[in-house]
């Protein structure tokens, strides 16, 4: 069974049976439930009562829907289907239209009820004053039984397992929590990559199935595990664009007091590209433009499937995640070396208009004794970055190269393009970033004289794929995006360049 909401032919709601429409209205349908006493019992909630059907969802006769004063119902109890949980006109919690709880309650799509498999213990998830809540009552859901036990500004998700009394798992931002006294207290299970817009306990096991905007995960007490991703949205990329040659230049200030003066021009480079421990990095310098988070030389990585960067760092010869493209209001990176610690926060994400292009910006807020924090523009990158602490420094972005493409006040930045990216010298392809890859990489060669180039790709067999490149080309550093057809399987394929006499070939590997 379920229940939705039908544009045309007429806006009406409407109840389906196997995705065949058994009954429509015009009050909105949210809810369905089916008496766990007797199956074919099926009862409908929203648009001010419930409809029932006898005869398992087939039919709703319309002299099946009670007139209940002063009682709106949201919810089913699962122990006897005579009994009903919802709301009098003074939006009090009601058991079949008695107020059995008088704190501050309201449902909307977040909101749940979930029952113990003891038939005692009710789980009710609601917003209330100052975000959502969780409350639990130890008796049926009767008067005065009602404890709220867990608050969160943020919405909350709920999961029971059918087959054990007592143990409750709740999902809050990143974090999921366990308890094993009926949801009285709560202690930490795990810490995932990503805020969780949903959590599920699969039955009689130790399994969670956990859900991200971008991803699901499977969790167990040892280990987590992504086992489905979206595909990473190609313009999130634009949060930190890394491509060798992309030059940042910032107008630098002073914080001395009360003083703030000029001190020159700093700048950020992704001067080349590198592979440590079989995985591809970019290399990037600067001039000491941050205090703590962006040290004057890095080595990162970006995860396609996750959108993680992973930065390489040397003295603990290991990589820790960096920065998170995905990243929404709230999410923390944390400390690599402390890695309970937070590290940075996001603080809020909102539009700008930025060079006369509408975008956004992210406000990171950095967690040290000063007052440091960090902005990222989407297209264009680190922006801003603040360090006070009675002495300080702002750094201001004025220019960048993005792509081999000027924004902003590009005089220097230009000269330093110039400088640091001459015409090569000799051909040569580089290795494909990411490798391996889903859905797409990036392939970047260069070209000492003007030539002809075409680009290529086969599979094991010797059998193209795809042309990706057939044009006269100038001399200099260039790159494609190739976005893999999804009908190809996974499995390791090579591209090859030609451009005049040169021919070179690589091998890549695409991971599904």
């Amino acid at each position: 069974m379920n229940v939705g909401y039908q544009i045309n032919p007429d806006n009406h709601s409407y109840i389906a049976r196997n995705d065949s429409i058994v009954f429509g209205g015009v009050d909105g349908f949210t809810k369905v439930d089916i008496s766990k006493q007797d199956a074919q019992k099926v009862f409908v909630f929203g648009g001010g009562g419930e409809i029932r059907s006898w005869d398992g969802g087939y039919t709703f006769p319309l002299d099946s829907i009670p007139l209940v004063a002063n009682f709106i119902p949201i919810a089913l109890a699962d122990f006897d289907d005579e009994v009903m949980f919802g709301f009098d006109e003074e939006l009090e919690f009601c058991k079949n239209g008695g107020v059995v709880d008088t704190a501050y309650v309201g449902f909307d799509i977040y909101s749940k009820m979930l029952f113990d498999v003891n038939q005692f213990h009710i789980y009710r998830v609601n917003w209330t004053h100052g975000g959502y809540s969780l409350n639990v009552s130890n008796n049926k859901g009767s008067a005065f039984t009602w404890t709220k036990t867990y608050q969160s500004e943020n919405p909350i998700y709920v999961t029971i397992d059918s087959t054990q009394s007592g143990v409750l798992y709740l999902a809050d931002g990143r974090k999921i929590y366990k308890s094993i006294n009926n949801g009285y207290s709560f202690s930490e299970f795990k810490s995932l990559p990503s805020k969780l817009v949903g959590i599920y306990k699969k039955p009689n096991s130790e399994i969670i199935y956990a859900a991200s905007k971008n991803m699901i995960f499977k969790v167990t007490p040892d280990s987590t595990t992504i086992i489905k991703s979206l595909p990473f949205p190609e313009e999130e990329y634009g949060w930190f664009p890394l491509a060798v040659g992309n030059i940042w230049a910032y107008d630098s200030y002073t914080i001395d007091g009360i003083h703030y003066e000029f001190a020159g021009t700093k700048y950020m480079e992704v001067v080349n590209d590198t592979v440590i421990e079989n995985k591809n990095y970019f290399v990037i310098e600067n001039d000491l433009i941050s205090a703590v988070v962006f040290p004057p030389k890095m080595y990162l990585r970006v995860d396609s499937a996750t959108g993680l960067i992973y930065r390489y760092w040397e003295e603990l010869n290991e990589e820790y995640i960096f920065h998170n493209l995905n990243a929404e209001d709230g999410d923390i990176v944390f400390y690599p070396r402390a890695p309970n610690e937070p590290f940075y926060i996001l603080q809020y994400q909102q539009p700008i208009d930025y060079l006369g292009i509408d975008t956004y910006q992210r406000m990171f807020l950095e967690a040290a004794i000063c007052t440091c924090s960090h902005i990222l523009i989407k297209g264009f990158g680190l922006a801003n970055t603040f360090f006070n602490e009675v002495y300080g420094s702002e750094n201001i972005l004025k220019g960048c190269v993005i792509n081999r493409v000027l924004y902003g006040d590009t005089t220097n930045v230009v000269d330093v393009e110039e400088k640091q990216n001459p015409i090569p010298t000799e051909y040569k392809l580089d290795q494909n970033y990411p490798n391996p890859f889903n859905p797409s990489t990036k392939i970047s060669w260069q070209l000492p004289v003007s030539s002809w180039v075409t680009l290529k790709t086969v599979d094991a067999l010797g059998r193209e794929v795809e042309t990706l490149v057939n044009e006269f080309q100038n001399a200099g550093n260039h790159s494609t995006l190739y976005i893999v057809n999804s009908t190809l399987p996974s499995g390791i394929y090579f591209y090859q360049l030609k451009a005049g006499g040169f021919v070179e070939t690589k091998k890549m590997m695409v991971v599904k």
